[in-house]
């Protein structure tokens, strides 16, 4: 019997999503601990305290269940790194505004980024094709319209979007890369260093 809420009502809601909630953070620490290809349902659920049949109740399956890890986990990070944005208005603070929002991130939610990060390196789809290559261009809208309204109000040299994008993007996620080789690193102070490294690559003069 389901007991949490009603596939036809919305009286299990609020009840609903805290398991859903404890389910993910189960898996974050599974993959964390036993890594992406040993994380299985029965493993997360041990993890949890709860019965598979209670993460198959919300889940359809690991496929579900971890993509959903980095939905969530990436979906944070969109959050905060576009408030921060929000609270600039020139290019190149808006652009150290989102280093420093996503780096920042990455130091406070660690365990998850380094989760989410392994699913989309060991993920593959029907086609054994990675989740890190499949990108969704929704993820670089914000980056790309910070380089874009640069170079146009003359703050940023013009030079080719893709790769400037490109390029902040990789250079961030090396910073994780650092971290995760050595968890001493300073995720903050890293970005202090980042940021006028990719300033002065893109400044005009």
């Amino acid at each position: 019997m389901r007991t949490e809420t009603s596939p036809s009502g919305r009286s299990g809601t609020f009840i609903e999503a805290a398991r859903r909630a404890q389910i993910v953070d189960a898996a974050i620490a599974t993959v964390n601990k036993v890594g992406y290809h040993r994380a299985s349902l029965a493993r997360i659920a041990a993890f949890a305290g709860i019965s598979k049949s209670v993460i198959t109740y919300h889940f359809d399956g690991k496929e579900e269940l971890l993509l959903t890890v980095v939905e969530h986990v990436f979906g944070q990070a969109g959050v905060a790194i576009e408030a921060a944005v929000a609270a600039e208005r020139d290019p190149a603070a808006r652009l150290a505004a989102y280093i420093r929002a996503e780096l920042l991130f990455m130091r406070d939610e660690r365990e998850s980024m380094l989760a989410a990060m392994e699913i989309l390196i060991s993920h593959r789809d029907e086609h054994d094709v990675p989740l890190y290559l499949k990108s969704d261009d929704d993820d670089t809208v914000l980056l790309e319209s910070i380089l874009t309204a640069g170079m146009a109000e003359g703050v940023f040299r013009d030079v080719d979007l893709v790769v400037a994008t490109t390029t902040v993007v990789h250079a961030i996620d090396g910073a994780i890369t650092r971290a995760q080789v050595e968890p001493a690193t300073d995720l903050v102070a890293y970005g202090e260093h980042l940021i006028p490294l990719l300033l002065g690559g893109l400044a005009t003069g």
